[in-house]
């Protein structure tokens, strides 16, 4: 048996997103992924991988892949100008941090619950947010090989990531730490001395026995091993954070049983602002 993946999607150079407005970047883009969106070679079966992966076998997961969505395509053209402001001496701007994620890192920027948090308290370590709503593993590995290089480094970066890939997607938990531990990978080899935060997905649904909340504590299982020979990785699990005394989590703290209101944002930044400050050694 065979399995087919997509051709590679084609690559936007930086010298066309200074030209391009965002609105047609986008048109662009979506216009060329399409093209070999429904284009498929047969693959084998297993691949060849490092002997400390777990991976064996080629799956979305860990296979880079474009979303066909006008806003997904102008988000990233957005990273990329302020990618590319950072890079300029002129414009006086630098970007220390990346927060790399789905919506539930996307919710920190303006108009989101999280925006008075992000204000408060990564403003000042020059972060930059590279949540998008909807994103699952594959998705990241897109973006982040379609970035133009920082020339400065970052210090740090904090990844969480997986959640659409248990509840949104077809993966199993095992294939979607898969997909986590191939990011930490790909965040390491962009930037070889940056220190990276990986959190563990957090809990998903209100009650202890939903099949999405035990698929995510089995996500999680899996990272620590499937991290721990990655330099200047550290895996911390927050998830407990969010719950009350018996394990349930409440509407006042994710009204959606999802994404984290205002005061599970402060939670969040609460946890992990201490590490990030002695990553960048602030």
């Amino acid at each position: 048996m065979h399995k087919s993946i997509p051709f590679p999607q084609p690559t936007c150079e930086p010298t066309m997103t200074r030209v391009l407005h965002a609105d047609r970047l986008s048109l662009f883009a979506m216009l060329l992924a399409c093209l070999v969106q429904f284009v498929s070679v047969p693959v084998a079966k297993f691949a060849v991988v490092n002997a400390e992966d777990r991976v064996h076998s080629v799956h979305p997961s860990t296979t880079p892949q474009v979303r066909l969505a006008s806003w997904w395509f102008t988000r990233h053209a957005e990273k990329i100008a302020e990618i590319e402001a950072a890079n300029d001496p002129k414009k006086n701007k630098s970007i220390e941090l990346l927060m790399v994620g789905d919506s539930i890192t996307n919710n920190f920027d303006k108009g989101g619950p999280g925006e008075p948090v992000w204000k408060r308290h990564f403003e000042s370590l020059n972060a930059l947010n590279l949540g998008f709503g909807g994103d699952r593993t594959n998705h990241v590995l897109w973006r982040l090989d379609h970035l133009p290089p920082l020339k400065t480094p970052p210090k740090a970066a904090s990844l969480m990531i997986g959640t659409n890939n248990i509840c949104w997607g077809s993966d199993k938990p095992e294939q979607a730490a898969d997909g986590v531990q191939a990011i930490a990978k790909k965040l390491n080899q962009m930037y070889p001395e940056m220190k990276i935060l990986v959190l563990g997905v957090f809990p998903r649904r209100q009650n202890l026995d939903h099949p999405h909340r035990k698929q995510i504590i089995e996500l999680n299982s899996y990272l620590p091993e499937l991290l721990k020979s990655i330099p200047n990785v550290t895996y911390m699990d927050i998830g407990a954070e969010f719950l009350d005394d018996n394990g349930f989590l409440s509407k006042e703290m994710m009204p959606d049983t999802t994404h984290p209101s205002k005061e599970g944002h402060e939670i969040w930044a609460a946890a992990i602002v201490p590490s990030l400050k002695e990553m960048m050694g602030k």
